[in-house]
């Protein structure tokens, strides 16, 4: 279970993400690839946003009415499945892209638009903020095959978002993939879910060692 304080926690998060993705909308950081077919839906960075903000506003609502312990699992599911493994594969795939080729994520003439606060708050603290989660929050890990398979499942959803904006609007959501042959995006996109999976895999055992040591340190006050 989880006490009502971390209401507080869920409301904080909550907030912030939203300051996030309206401060992205209040300052002029529009991109060519933000005006092409289903602009920045189609960016994974803009899903993980969205279902930061989802999902904190809903623990946030569900500790408010005392309804969390009732939606817990789902919580849980969500959390381990979902938040942490996505915030930090946007993380990594990002920088590790960046750091090799950055105009295969993020061309140079980006810079002029996209300020480096809101860069590092999208790419870099939302892995922070989960990990703080993962610590003072205890989250009850899924069942194995439905873990994975739920973990693939998302993988396979935006996947395919990414092939209908392509097939209905001409454009790929990342230069790499335009430059790949049908072959390289198979394997790319093959590589992309292993990655995620065991982000996912390793998430689990990292979350229970943040909050493990986290409840270690509290005793000690």
């Amino acid at each position: 279970g989880i006490n009502a304080e971390y209401g507080s926690f869920y409301n904080a998060m909550f907030l912030y993400h939203v300051f996030v993705v309206w401060y992205r909308y209040q300052f002029p950081m529009i991109s060519d690839e933000d005006r092409t077919f289903a602009g920045r839906w189609k960016f994974l960075t803009h899903w993980n946003a969205m279902l930061q903000i989802a999902y904190y506003l809903c623990c946030g609502l569900l500790v408010n009415s005392n309804l969390l312990q009732k939606w817990e699992p789902i919580r849980d599911q969500a959390f381990h499945i979902i938040i942490l493994p996505l915030s930090v594969f946007v993380s990594i795939m990002f920088w590790g892209l960046y750091l090799y080729d950055r105009d295969l994520v993020f061309p140079a003439h980006l810079d002029k638009v996209v300020t480096p606060f809101f860069n590092h708050q999208k790419h870099s603290a939302v892995v922070l903020w989960t990990f703080l989660e993962a610590a003072v929050v205890h989250h009850n890990k899924p069942g194995h095959f439905e873990g994975h398979f739920i973990a693939g499942l998302f993988c396979a959803t935006y996947l395919a978002v990414v092939l209908w904006v392509h097939a209905a609007g001409g454009v790929w959501a990342y230069p790499i993939l335009g430059l790949l042959n049908w072959a390289g995006k198979a394997l790319f996109s093959g590589m992309s879910i292993v990655v995620y999976v065991a982000f996912y895999r390793v998430g689990l055992v990292l979350s229970g060692y943040l909050h493990d040591f986290s409840f270690s340190v509290s005793k000690l006050d």
